[in-house]
């Protein structure tokens, strides 16, 4: 063995970084935890998981593959193939018109000219500073109102929207704020002359916006697929607040609908379903976020700061 490498190997064994590793390796430990948790919990049955006292790592006596299958296959009770059905094509759904939306919307801001650009796209962002909470009466309100939709003839009676998938549709693909802002900071980087070239060799601007400009902007725009995606796939409130039909709930809404059994007197909760099924909300997240991590940290360091 070399020199070199004996030392090199030696630094690599202090004291100093063994006792580093060994509390990295417990705070992992700890944060990987909850999640060691729910996939002991999976293999428990209703009746030994509420019958059983639990101790750190729960090990069930006669373990079953019920609530694994009852998340991958669906079941008739919970009927979770709906669920992952209109999770999957909702998320697929925001995330396209999210990614059109927001690049558009940023061209607009950042290349056209026009009177009023700076005030308006102020009051754009000034939005994302009213809390989600406050929105959901009015939005109800907007969505019951719908005119010519569910009884509704002018803005009076009925139920517009609601409970149906034009909520999903209409409701969903606004302009995605941050997208746009971050897609304007970008495009301002990039010089004006490449667009006054490409259209003096002859180019549109539907070729300017989608073969010239958009190619630049691939990492902002994995940035917004990316944290699009996991906002919709986690959304709680739309589902919850503006559909009561089953085959309109997503994931997350199916997990409170099982927890509302304890409501009627005598009824056991199915935690370990209720615990596999959080499982399946959480994992596709934490997948998008370890593969594509970095791309979100592109996205953000590629637009930089305009002072």
């Amino acid at each position: 063995m070399s020199e070199p490498l004996r030392i090199k190997i030696k630094n690599q064994f202090t004291p100093v970084h063994l006792i580093s590793h060994i509390v990295l390796l417990g705070v992992g430990l700890v944060l990987l935890y909850p999640l060691i948790f729910m996939v002991l919990a999976g293999f428990f049955s209703k009746t030994e998981f509420t019958s059983t006292v639990l101790g750190v790592f729960p090990i069930p006596k006669a373990p079953t593959l019920a609530n694994y299958k009852a998340l991958v296959m669906g079941s008739i009770d919970t009927a979770v193939t709906v669920y992952f059905r209109n999770s999957i094509i909702r998320t697929a759904y925001n995330t396209f018109w999210a990614l059109i939306t927001s690049f558009l919307a940023g061209y607009v801001f950042a290349r056209l000219k026009f009177k009023g650009k700076e005030t308006l796209f102020l009051i754009m962002l000034a939005t994302q500073m009213i809390p989600t909470t406050l929105a959901i009466i009015p939005t109800y309100l907007e969505y019951a109102r719908f005119p010519f939709a569910g009884g509704n003839r002018i803005f009076t009676g009925g139920t517009g929207i609601l409970n149906t998938w034009w909520i999903y549709l209409i409701g969903g693909p606004a302009i995605n704020i941050m997208g746009t802002f971050l897609v304007k900071q970008s495009l301002e980087k990039v010089p004006i002359e490449l667009d006054e070239a490409a259209r003096m060799d002859g180019a549109g601007t539907f070729r300017l916006i989608f073969q010239i400009l958009f190619p630049l902007q691939l990492p902002i725009m994995a940035f917004i697929a990316i944290t699009t995606a996991l906002g919709t796939w986690n959304d709680f409130i739309t589902p919850f607040f503006y559909t009561s039909s089953d085959s309109l709930q997503t994931l997350p809404a199916a997990i409170t609908k099982l927890s509302s059994v304890g409501a009627s007197p005598g009824a056991v909760i199915n935690y370990p379903l209720i615990i596999t099924l959080s499982l399946g909300v959480t994992l596709p997240a934490l997948l998008i976020f370890f593969f594509f991590q970095k791309y979100i940290v592109q996205g953000l360091a590629s637009t930089g700061i305009k002072g």
